[in-house]
């Protein structure tokens, strides 16, 4: 959004960035021999989505990756919102007879909610690419993961929050407890310790990612408790959040804010996920035939994710640390403790 867009810098560092030599771009011409080629018999795509499509966030950036790719691929677009994930017999009834009613050729799963459903789900369904969007092992056959670098946005907004902190106590506000979270909260610690080593770390989930009044305590709990800058990663409860913490002046490290109207004037920078080049890479590698059922992650060399600071937020001082840092921390050359 083009009002939104100007609130944040893209530090331009080409030459710290080596591309991974991944197939992230564009289209393949390369076709698997077991392809459906006609539009009658177009690979046919079922997306699951934990939320509704139209939050501003996780949900509405990965329904408009799969809706992009699938007219670019021509795939034949099949999606569930809201989609249960607790109960797994009521996910395994809903999902399997959308597979089979639409004779279903891969499902893609945007969320950590689903692996241990999709886990289970996989293995009635052989002939099925399963792809879940986050951080896990998959189950080296058909179902496997994509991922951004989660630890790789820790390192950063870790940095920027020691960095902007005059209280020295920084937070992080999760959706919900995650693997991918936890990975995020991790490094944010680690490398907040690596610049100031007295710093204090407070880390809290909320139990829904829709529980408004939940994430309001927790934020209200921060501020009494001194935190002064607090990243946030809870979409869509952060609407809630993000209005608190510009009124009370709290330095903030948000993420997808360019889908945000207006956002907080206390700002620091906003993690970008460029959820559509992560999901193609996924989409391309089953149309060629070379889905294998394991972990595939990337980060900002890969071109799929970046923390955009905003302008003036930080001292020249510090912007020049965070530069070197940044550095680094693309090039896997940050060390800190564990």
């Amino acid at each position: 959004m083009a009002a939104a867009c100007r609130f944040f810098y893209l530090f331009l560092l080409s030459a710290f960035v080596v591309l991974s030599g991944c197939d992230l771009s564009g289209q393949t011409s390369e076709k698997n021999p077991q392809q459906k080629t006609s539009v009658e018999e177009r690979q046919v795509l079922l997306a699951l989505f934990p939320q509704k499509v139209s939050d501003s966030g996780w949900n509405q950036a990965g329904f408009t990756g799969v809706q992009t790719l699938s007219d670019e691929l021509e795939l034949s677009l099949v999606y569930l919102e809201s989609v249960p994930f607790r109960d797994y017999d009521a996910f395994t009834a809903l999902v399997g007879e959308q597979i089979e009613a639409n004779s279903v050729d891969i499902v893609m799963a945007h969320g950590g909610q689903y692996i241990d459903s999709i886990s289970r789900l996989a293995g009635n369904f052989p002939r099925v690419h399963f792809i879940v969007n986050t951080n896990c092992p998959g189950n080296n056959a058909n179902m496997g993961c994509l991922s951004f670098d989660w630890r790789e946005l820790g390192l950063l907004s870790g940095t920027l929050a020691a960095l902007k902190s005059e209280s020295g106590k920084i937070g992080f506000i999760g959706g919900m407890q995650l693997p991918i979270l936890q990975q995020m909260a991790k490094g944010m610690r680690v490398a907040a310790l690596d610049i100031n080593p007295e710093v204090q770390f407070f880390e809290q989930y909320l139990t829904s990612w829709t529980d408004e009044t939940q994430a309001l305590a927790i934020a209200e709990r921060m501020l009494a408790d001194g935190v002064d800058v607090i990243a946030v990663n809870a979409d869509p409860a952060s609407r809630v959040i993000y209005p608190l913490l510009e009124e009370k002046g709290i330095a903030v490290v948000g993420r997808q804010l360019e889908n945000y109207d207006s956002p907080p004037s206390t700002l620091l920078a906003n993690v970008q996920l460029y959820t559509p080049r992560l999901i193609q890479y996924g989409f391309n590698q089953i149309l060629k035939g070379r889905w294998e059922g394991k972990l595939y992650q990337f980060g900002i060399k890969d071109q799929v994710q970046e923390v955009n600071l905003v302008p003036d937020a930080l001292t020249p001082e510090q912007v020049q640390r965070f530069k070197q840092i940044y550095q680094k921390v693309v090039l896997d050359q940050l060390e800190v403790e564990q």
